[in-house]
This record gives C-alpha cells, structure tokens and sequence, in this order.
C-alpha cells in the first residue's frame, strides 16, 4: 500500500472536523498518516478538536508547532500539532505537509476541515491518477459545494480579464445568472486546482522548498499552479471522484475585508510569478481599488434594505 498523508489545517474548526476525520478514515488500500495543524483556535474550541481527534485516533500523538514527531509514532497513529500564531494558510499547511513528508509518504492531500469525502477509494484513485506519471506534480477531483456547482477546474484570469473585473461586477449585478468563465488547460493538464482539497506529491513539494508563505489568505492555488508550470511538471484533473465542499459564504466574514486581502495576494502573485512591470501592476491595483469599493457599495445596499 503507498504511505499517504492527509493535512488539515483548522482554525476554530471544531465543528467540522469530526466530519472530516470520518471521511479520510474510511479510506482504503492506502497508509494513512493524518495531520492536524491547529492555527492558534480559541483553547475552548480547541480542546474540542483535540478530544475530536483522539476519539478518532486513539494512538495518536500530540505536539506543538516546531517540536520533532515523537519517537514512538507508528504509522498511522495521526499527529495533532498545536500551533501558537496564526500565519496564514500556506504557513500552517506547511508545518503539516513536512511532518509527512519526513514520515516517507509518497503525496499529502492538503484538505480543508470543511470537505467531505465519501468514497473509500477517492484517496488511492486519486493517488493513482497523481503517481503514474512521474511528471504529474498535484491531482485534484471535482469539488462539489452545497449549491451542486462544481469548483473544479478553477478559472484563472489574464491580465485584460483582471482589469476589467470591475466592468465584470457590474454586468454580474444586473445578469446574475451569467455562466462561469471556463477554466483553461495546458500540456495535457489543468491550469489550476481548489486549494480545498488536492494531492501533491511530495518530491516536488521538497523541491519547490513547500508552499509560498508570503501570502496570509487568498491566491495560493495561482501561485502553486505557477510553481507546477515552472518546474515543467502538469496538474491533472479527475473527474471521476468528487469531495463535498461544505462550506457556507456567511462564515467568511466582511466581504470588504476579503477583497482587500485578495488584492494584496494578488499584487504578489502578479509581481513575484508572472513578472509584471510597474504600468501593469499599477493599472491592476487601480482596478482592484475599484472591486473594493463595489464591494462596499454591495454590502452598504444589502444593509439598508
């Protein structure tokens, strides 16, 4: 059976991570390693994981971020690393994804507490889609979320698509029902996949020296599809397994808040990954301000009715 590990990076997640241990626990034909990297939760909330998590895994292990994997683990016991600052998305899942990557597992799936996963073989097909071809670097099913629409393959913008995202709210508002962009492909792969729930093998993890932590929130799955199409490797879709994405817009906070800390992933990725000059750049952070301040007219409108 090939060693896999399994990632989930919570913050005051407590109610979804029993849901999400059942799924990655009913898996078969693979050597599941389970990872809890905990961003610093509330110690009520946080209690009630690390109960949730020994109820599930007995045997398991318990540290704090930093400290080496005790000596005593065995396979798949499961670790729950406590984590004292909260430093972003790629900065959790990173602790995680080198825990397992020192345990010797072949990929890690990176999953958001609030995915669900129903089939027993999704993790061994979805491994197998990954590994039989030495150059593909992440694999990723369809997501499903709780409006039946499909996250996957995730649409990724050109600069002229970025800059008139403004004009592309505003066409929204009036035609609400206007259909989705269509994601794009290359070299046989998909151009981006749901940071949700994805399986990245771990060679190349190791050498793109993990995740980009520069980024808090926001952007990773641009940056990481970036990674793969720089080191010559594909990122390779499945359609054939689906993951439930249980997550509810409400809980994602002020909406102005989100679209300034986007843009500022944004301005990074655009920078750092596509090389972007100073005209471009600056034409791209007018039209973000631009996004913000629909945003709060949307949310001002929305409270005055």
């Amino acid at each position: 059976m090939r060693r896999l590990g399994a990632v989930i990076l919570t913050y005051n997640s407590d109610n979804d991570l029993p849901e999400a241990l059942k799924g990655l626990l009913a898996q078969r034909d693979v050597l599941l390693d389970i990872v809890v990297v905990d961003n610093a939760s509330s110690a009520e909330r946080l209690q009630r994981m690390r109960n949730a998590f020994l109820a599930a895994l007995p045997a398991a292990g318990f540290l704090d971020a930093g400290q080496p994997i005790p000596s005593d683990y065995r396979a798949g016991d499961g670790l729950f690393v406590s984590n004292s600052s909260n430093d972003g998305y790629s900065a959790g899942n990173n602790i995680g994804a080198r825990i397992a990557t020192d345990l010797g597992c072949a990929a890690v799936l990176i999953v958001n507490p609030d995915v669900r996963i129903s089939r027993s073989d999704y993790l061994s097909r979805l491994a197998d889609a990954l590994l039989r071809d030495d150059g593909n670097a992440v694999a990723g099913s369809a997501i499903i979320n709780l409006s039946g629409q499909n996250e996957n393959p995730m649409f990724e913008p050109g600069f002229v698509q970025e800059l008139l995202a403004p004009l592309r709210m505003l066409v929204a508002a009036v035609s609400p029902r206007r259909s989705p962009s269509k994601p794009g492909r290359h070299d046989g792969g998909v151009f981006k996949l749901s940071g949700c729930c994805f399986l990245v093998r771990s060679t190349f993890l190791e050498g793109i020296g993990y995740f980009d932590r520069n980024v808090f929130l926001y952007c990773e799955e641009a940056i990481l599809a970036a990674q793969v199409r720089t080191a010559g490797m594909r990122s390779v879709y499945v359609p054939m397994l689906e993951a439930l994405h249980a997550h509810r817009s409400t809980a994602k906070g002020d909406p102005v808040r989100r679209q300034r800390l986007w843009s500022r992933s944004r301005q990074y990725y655009n920078a750092r990954y596509l090389g972007y000059g100073p005209a471009r750049l600056a034409a791209l952070a007018l039209s973000h301000e631009v996004v913000v301040a629909l945003t709060w007219a949307r949310r001002w409108i929305g409270g005055h009715r």
